[in-house]
C-alpha cells in the first residue's frame, strides 16, 4: 500500500513539473448565474420578503405593515442614469394613487449623498439609504439597477421588472400605472 501511495505521489510531482515546461492555456468558465427570466420567475408569485428600515426622514417602513395595499419597491442608486429617468414616473404615481399604492425606494447611497441629490431633484416617495446589503440578497441584486418589485395587497410579488425592462419617464409611468390598475380589479 505504501508503494502505491509513493507511486501516485511521485507521478503527481513528475507530471506537475513537466507541465511547467509546457505552454499553459487560459480556460474561461461559463457564467453559472441564472438568466434574468429565471431570476424573475424565482420571485413572481411568491410572498414578499419582509424588510424593515428607516427612510431619510427617520420614518420606519415595515413591509409587513403594508398588507391591504399594493406596494412598489424601487431599487436604485445615484450612479445609474437609467434610475433618474424613473423619478418623475414614481412621483406622479405617488400623487395619483395615494390611497391604494405605497411606493418605497431603496438606494445604495449614503444619507448625505441622497439628501444633497434630492435638494436639486425632489423625490416624493420614501427613500431608504444605504440599502445595498439590505435589499440585494432578498430582492435580486443580480437583476441590476433600477429594478422594481410590484407586490399585491396580500403581500405576493406579482411582477418583477429588472433593469432590462426599464423605460423612459412617460413610458415608465404608463406601464407602471397599467400594472397597478390591473391589481385593483
Amino acid at each position: 500500500m505504501k508503494n502505491l501511495s509513493l507511486i501516485v505521489i511521485s507521478a503527481f510531482f513528475f507530471s506537475s513539473s513537466m507541465a511547467q515546461d509546457k505552454e499553459h492555456f487560459l480556460v474561461e468558465l461559463e457564467s453559472r448565474s441564472p438568466d434574468v427570466k429565471s431570476m424573475v420567475k424565482y420571485f413572481e408569485g411568491y410572498p414578499s420578503i419582509p424588510i424593515m428600515a428607516k427612510d431619510l426622514n427617520g420614518v420606519e417602513h415595515n413591509l409587513m405593515d403594508k398588507k391591504g395595499k399594493n406596494v412598489m419597491l424601487w431599487f436604485w442608486n445615484l450612479d445609474c442614469p437609467k434610475c433618474f429617468e424613473q423619478i418623475d414616473a414614481f412621483n406622479l404615481l405617488n400623487q395619483n394613487y395615494p390611497d391604494n399604492l405605497e411606493i418605497i425606494s431603496f438606494a445604495d447611497n449614503s444619507k448625505d449623498d441622497l439628501n444633497a441629490f434630492i435638494a436639486n431633484r425632489p423625490i416624493d416617495i420614501p427613500i431608504i439609504p444605504n440599502s445595498k446589503t439590505l435589499a440585494d440578497g432578498p430582492y435580486g441584486g443580480d437583476l441590476g439597477y433600477p429594478r422594481i418589485f410590484i407586490i399585491d395587497e396580500f403581500g405576493v410579488i406579482k411582477w418583477v421588472l429588472p433593469e432590462v425592462e426599464m423605460r423612459g419617464n412617460f413610458e415608465a409611468y404608463s406601464f407602471l400605472e397599467m400594472l397597478h390598475k390591473s391589481l385593483l380589479k
